[in-house]
């Protein structure tokens, strides 16, 4: 990755310019792969046709080669207005952690990234905020402005208040009637089942689904001894824990958690990527495209 691209992510966190730090994000992370797993999306395998010169290697099926020792090229039904939601959690309890970790300017940047990326590949994102009040910010759109109206979006959008939910959000699911792809941004911090609630609507309505399950460092690993007064962001109580005590039962519940996220994922075929907002976003995008390439 050259020096220009590598920025350290302190120095993401402090530009301004949401569009220019996406952009910089998906060059990151890009410039060290031949090929985005992401693209295919926005096609549909149709019939195979002899390979000619002139044509795209990308399309050209190996597994075939090794078979027949002959070169066939995949051929694809174009769709440049191919959907793809973006979902983001605006609850408090997105907002925790400091600096470039903190969970919300992480998750926010990663939705910022993600459109960015898809509008590259002509596809039509569109932005979903979920929380107290869930509303489409922003429908799904092939156009020249669709990318600085919801970077604008994400921009204003704030965290706060109870992860409530419930039948608006789920009424927003139930209105896409075309398949597509959703991608879910949120820690799945919820007072109830109605995360996961969710997953099984996207499931429901036959979308493609990404699910990043954003968690701090602090929340992946209880940060140094003693005796801490914890503030439940969402509802205002507190507690004073001693966390040498309770570390070993939190990293238990914890983890079981995780592993609940991740099973409901698996069990409707969606892809789960757990993310810790200590890493630096165009590596862990990067990671986790290049596992997507090898799948």
């Amino acid at each position: 990755m050259s020096n220009a691209l590598a920025l350290d992510s302190r120095l993401l966190a402090s530009v301004e310019d949401l569009p220019l730090m996406a952009q910089t994000v998906v060059e990151g992370f890009l410039d060290g792969l031949h090929r985005s797993p992401f693209l295919g999306y926005s096609t549909e395998f149709a019939s195979y046709r002899q390979y000619v010169q002139g044509d795209n290697l990308r399309h050209l099926d190996w597994k075939v080669w090794a078979r027949t020792d002959a070169l066939y090229v995949k051929q694809f039904e174009d769709d440049t207005n191919y959907r793809a939601q973006i979902y983001l959690d605006t609850s408090a309890s997105m907002d925790f952690g400091a600096g470039a970790a903190h969970k919300f300017s992480y998750g926010r940047l990663l939705a910022a990234a993600l459109a960015h990326l898809m509008i590259l590949q002509r596809d039509a994102p569109g932005l979903v905020l979920f929380g107290p009040d869930s509303r489409q910010a922003l429908p799904c759109a092939a156009s020249r402005n669709q990318a600085m109206e919801l970077f604008a979006a994400l921009a204003r959008a704030q965290a706060g208040g109870k992860t409530i939910i419930g039948q608006d959000l789920f009424g927003i699911v139930q209105a896409v009637v075309r398949r597509g792809l959703s991608v879910v941004i949120s820690d799945f911090f919820t007072t109830d089942d109605s995360g996961f609630e969710l997953l099984r609507q996207l499931h429901a309505h036959r979308q493609e689904t990404l699910v990043f399950h954003l968690l701090s460092p602090e929340e992946l690993e209880l940060p140094e001894t003693g005796e801490w007064i914890l503030e439940d962001s969402e509802t205002g109580e507190e507690r004073i824990v001693h966390l040498d005590e309770v570390r070993s039962g939190y990293r238990e519940r914890l983890n079981a958690f995780c592993d609940r996220v991740k099973t409901e994922c698996q069990g409707y075929e969606f892809d789960y990527v757990r993310l810790s907002t200590g890493e630096p976003l165009d590596q862990a995008l990067m990671n986790y495209l290049e596992r997507r390439s090898h799948l």
